[in-house]
């Protein structure tokens, strides 16, 4: 069983070196940022650094990046998500489905103003965290902006994104960017020894688990949990012989995918399919090739518009699929069957 601690918990972010130079650099100097944009894919350490600074503000410099105090009581206080000077904004669960939303509601963005207008009850500022900052509707970053265009005294605001293009101009143009990039393998292999994970042993086998995880510890732990590893490489295996498609094997695919049981398998396969549709269109888009040869199938003279649509339109699906409990089998077939059409 792996020990996967919530980022709230965490007391060592492995990587991003230059993003703690700057925090830890910041805060030292007396002259800290008000906002911070953290971005940068999914699963590489985005919250679980924001947290890490927000346990330094609120600890009065106690607890640092690099010299984390466990036993301060802010600290302990962050762990326990009880800190009456921290604010966090996130998507919150369904309480019939257990399932975490696709959205932040404006409601609980609203929230913000009259959080940051508080005295901070400990001394030490008061801190908010956005995550996944991306996922705010329009009203809700109009509900925020007003405190990142001007905050109350002593008020430090972070936010996560996995991608900033959905984010209000003013509100990228507020913060101090952090840029984050996925983790090495050497990094990666660092934090799933920590968590015990058992990783594969044949060298082969190891690094097609590597290429697969792209850097995100949780798309690793997914990869570990589940049998998405199998899965993918029997995608991987359809969408090399693009445009012919074997329909037999795809449905067989899809059957195996589209279980219940297997939610989470699905959302990491599709993940890595979405994933291998965009690096396809990068490739085409620098005139350079890929691994599945999608790259010169999908980017022809005159394609590349609809390649990127194919792209964005097979990411809408699957999250629509995930979010709304549509039928994923269909969603997987007739992706595939899209691709196929496309890459002809």
């Amino acid at each position: 069983m792996l020990t996967v601690l919530p980022p709230c918990q965490t007391l060592a972010v492995i990587g991003h070196e230059d993003a703690k130079q700057q925090l830890n650099g910041a805060y030292a100097s007396g002259r800290m940022h008000h906002a911070w944009l953290l971005v940068g894919a999914e699963g590489i350490g985005k919250a679980s650094l924001a947290y890490l600074a927000a346990q330094m503000i609120l600890s009065g410099g106690k607890s640092r990046l690099d010299h984390p105090n466990a036993q301060h009581p802010a600290v302990r206080l962050i762990a326990a998500e009880s800190h009456p000077d921290l604010f966090v904004l996130r998507c919150p669960v369904d309480e019939k489905t257990g399932v975490v939303k696709d959205s932040i509601p404006v409601e609980d963005a609203r929230k913000l103003a009259p959080f940051m207008g508080m005295t901070a009850s400990q001394g030490s500022g008061r801190v908010a965290l956005i995550d996944e900052a991306q996922k705010l509707t329009r009203n809700g970053q109009n509900a925020i902006l007003k405190m990142i265009e001007e905050p109350p005294t002593g008020a430090t605001i972070f936010l996560t994104a996995t991608t900033v293009g959905g984010l209000l101009p003013t509100i990228r143009s507020r913060c101090r960017m952090l840029p984050l990039q996925p983790l090495t393998d050497g990094q990666l292999g660092i934090v799933l020894a920590r968590m015990g994970a058992d990783l594969p042993t044949d060298e082969e086998a190891k690094a097609r688990f590597m290429a697969a995880s792209a850097g995100s510890a949780s798309r690793a732990v997914k990869l570990l949990e589940t049998d998405a590893l199998t899965l993918f490489d029997e995608l991987f295996a359809i969408l090399q012989v693009m445009p012919m498609i074997d329909l037999v094997r795809v449905h067989k695919l899809a059957d195996q995918m589209g279980k219940k049981a297997d939610a989470d398998a699905f959302a990491v396969v599709t993940g890595l399919l979405v994933d291998t549709l965009r690096d396809a269109v990068r490739a085409a888009a620098l005139g350079r090739g890929d691994a599945l040869g999608l790259a010169a199938k999908l980017g022809g003279r005159g394609r590349l518009d609809k390649a990127l649509a194919l792209w964005e339109s097979t990411a809408q699906t699957f999250a629509e699929a995930q979010s709304a409990a549509l039928d994923k089998k269909l969603a997987l077939i007739n992706a595939l069957s899209t691709v196929s059409r496309m890459t002809a």
